[in-house]
């Protein structure tokens, strides 16, 4: 579900083309071609997508362009962290791990009413949310075995960005020390002070889930790693069954790979049996998927039950804060049984059952 629309595509176009002329003077000229807002785009960030052509002294260069624009009005988080995102990029850039080239970043927001990143467009595909990849799209129409091959394709992504070294590449600016010390301590105390921010404080899952992770919070060992944050099939672009870019860097943190692992699986789990929907034939399995990662990576995984709850939990308090949004900008009446929230709330009741069997008790309120 994209951002609505909010700003003036003409007078956006006219804004793009001056800026990336001025910051490439010996090119020329530059025409930008139609802004238009991809229909699979996220809800936690604008982006535009357009074509520039440079028309120097030499033959006429043409990119295709991304523009991700800092949120304003709809921002999913409390704090967006643009310019650590930015920073990111650029170091990422320089890796094994595959993210579109950076072109250039604004952070005057007279251009474009915030600051913005302009980025090489990698064009491929990508497994769509809305309608669920497992209901069809692309990837439902390939034979097993090609749904194999983009699943595992996936978890050698999550790999690849586990095994850099967040020290080496000076990504401790990610760290969040003023809520406390490692990355669940961090998130946990996070969510707590801003439930009512996302508008989940009245969620009595939520609430419940939010207790109980506080109460079997696992240790956490360092040194960390660099998590993706929003790691899923649907921020990776292919080229045929292979990942050709990795996006949405919103969430990123350092932290425990299995935080990672844990969202990767659930979303996958909201978009099949979370919305009534039959998981596609071919697509590995948790044990195998964790096999899989555990033979790339060397790491034995451990505690994911837990960081399965927490997934479904985060899952759980971002769709409540989609939901208000969505209310705000008047896109959907107040009080709509919105399908989104609801599934992502009963899908997480029934995460936490799950985990609370293990540990014996109940941890649902009935």
């Amino acid at each position: 579900m994209p951002v609505p629309v909010q700003r003036d595509p003409e007078q956006t176009r006219r804004a793009l083309a001056a800026w990336l002329a001025a910051r490439s003077p010996r090119a020329g000229e530059v025409e930008v071609g139609p802004v238009r807002v991809p229909g699979a785009a996220g809800f936690s960030g604008e982006i535009l997508m357009c074509d520039a052509e440079w028309t120097g002294s030499g033959p006429p260069r043409r990119e295709p362009l991304a523009v991700r624009v800092a949120p304003t009005g709809h921002r999913v988080h409390p704090d967006d962290r643009w310019a650590d995102q930015v920073r990111l990029l650029e170091v990422l850039d320089g890796t094994d791990v595959p993210v579109a080239p950076l072109l250039g970043h604004e952070p005057d927001p007279s251009v474009l009413g915030a600051p913005f990143l302009v980025m090489r467009r990698i064009e491929g595909r990508v497994p769509a949310d809305l309608p669920s990849y497992h209901r069809e799209g692309w990837l439902a129409a390939l034979p097993p075995h090609r749904r194999r091959a983009v699943w595992l394709g996936g978890v050698e992504m999550l790999a690849a960005i586990h095994r850099l070294d967040p020290d080496a590449l000076g990504l401790g600016f990610l760290d969040r020390p003023r809520y406390g010390t490692g990355h669940l301590t961090q998130q946990l105390a996070e969510y707590t002070r801003f439930l009512p921010f996302y508008g989940a404080d009245g969620n009595r899952t939520a609430t419940t889930a939010l207790a109980w992770l506080h109460e079997h919070r696992p240790e956490e060992p360092a040194p960390p790693r660099l998590l993706w944050g929003d790691a899923r099939l649907g921020n990776i672009v292919y080229d045929g069954e292979t990942p050709a870019a990795v996006l949405d860097w919103e969430m990123a943190a350092l932290g425990r790979p299995e935080s990672d692992l844990a969202w990767f699986l659930h979303l996958d789990r909201h978009l099949s049996e979370g919305i009534g929907a039959v998981r596609l034939a071919g697509l590995p399995g948790r044990a195998e998927t964790v096999r899989h990662y555990e033979r790339l990576t060397g790491h034995a995984v451990r505690d994911l039950e837990y960081y399965e709850v927490f997934a479904a939990f985060r899952f759980c308090v971002l769709t409540a804060r989609v939901t208000r949004l969505l209310e705000e900008s008047g896109i959907m009446p107040p009080g709509t049984d919105f399908p989104l929230h609801r599934n992502a709330t009963r899908l997480l009741a029934r995460v936490l059952e799950e985990a609370a069997d293990r540990c014996g008790g109940t941890a649902v309120p009935r």
